[in-house]
């Protein structure tokens, strides 16, 4: 008997944390969030993350130059000019 009690609460608990888990985990990440954007500028994760966008805005534009440059050799078969080779390997400073 004992043990069937002892089964029914745990079942219970495992119902209640799968209920509440979505709205914990929202309220944990908007936290997270907030504590992110009081941080300095400068501060090392946020830095971390603006590198990563950078990554994320340099790889479309790669692949924009690509498709474009798969486009132009359907078209019409030919060399790549510098110009879009060099933009292609830049560096974001080097872009602004």
């Amino acid at each position: 008997m004992r043990r069937i009690t002892i089964a029914a609460l745990a079942g219970a608990g495992v119902l209640v944390i799968r209920a509440l888990a979505p709205k914990l985990h929202d309220r944990m990440i908007a936290g997270c969030e907030r504590m992110f954007e009081r941080m300095p500028d400068e501060f090392p994760p946020k830095r971390m993350m603006r590198g990563i966008d950078e990554i994320r805005a340099n790889t479309a534009r790669t692949v924009e130059l690509l498709e474009h440059r798969e486009q132009g050799e359907a078209e019409s078969p030919g060399e790549v000019s510098s110009a879009e080779t060099a933009d292609a390997v830049a560096t974001p400073t080097q872009r602004r």
